[in-house]
């Protein structure tokens, strides 16, 4: 579901604004919690700590990873609070939403009411230091970051089921038949009849012994913090 943009009231509230984006909630009802929960100045300044942040993710229920550098655009995670560099002018960093839709689109959710745009995808003028990943429950996070760990699959193909079953059946021995050799005889002297001897000839029956193939699968397998305005 897309998120809904929220406009910062002045110039230290942003924090507050992206909150309330990440939670579907008013500005108001957010600095409601901020006042009560974090000890917020009714009126001003309402400049945002990482402590703070973090106090009101959790209020409203808001899972979270470890804060990080921005390496690319293409490396966030799907929605996160990013942040800034620090402006010279108020030694303050500027807060915005960033998010990826399902279709791919990329785009930062710029709570400045100063803008004429503020749904900005120019990243060569928005300068990201740092960025905190949002959870929304299809992603985990460790401390290193957020990883996904595929889980390998094995596929059988119909030659290798095949072998297995070839593997299965042991072929029967192999059996020879021995062969019969005729006695010998003792040629009698001084006779003039000669015995020829009997021969019988051999009978053999051979059994096929098929070889067993081997079936083989092989298996595959930063953090700046500071206040934000």
């Amino acid at each position: 579901m897309p998120i809904k943009h929220v406009t910062q009231a002045n110039l230290t509230d942003c924090g507050l604004a992206c909150v309330a984006m990440i939670a579907g909630k008013s500005l108001d009802t957010v600095l409601r919690v901020a006042v009560k929960e974090c000890g917020y100045p009714k009126e001003g300044p309402h400049t945002t700590t990482d402590e703070n942040l973090f106090k009101l993710l959790d209020h409203f229920g808001i899972k979270y990873g470890k804060k990080q550098k921005v390496k690319t655009v293409e490396a966030l995670p799907p929605l996160a609070i990013m942040e800034t560099r620090k402006m010279p002018s108020t030694g303050n960093s500027h807060l915005v939403v960033f998010e990826r839709t399902a279709d791919g689109d990329e785009h930062a959710l710029d709570p400045g009411w100063w803008l004429k745009v503020q749904v900005r995808s120019d990243w060569n003028r928005i300068k990201l230091d740092t960025f905190i990943p949002i959870l929304t429950g299809n992603e985990s996070t460790s401390k290193k970051g957020s990883k996904t760990t595929k889980t390998p699959v094995t596929v059988t193909t119909a030659d290798e089921a095949q072998v297995k079953v070839t593997a299965a059946v042991k072929p029967a021995p192999k059996v020879a038949a021995k062969t019969v050799r005729p006695a010998k005889q003792k040629t009698p002297l001084a006779t003039d009849d000669m015995t020829a001897p009997d021969t019988s000839t051999s009978l053999a029956d051979e059994w096929g012994d098929g070889g067993t193939p081997t079936s083989t699968s092989n298996t595959a397998a930063d953090e700046g913090q500071g206040d934000a305005a």
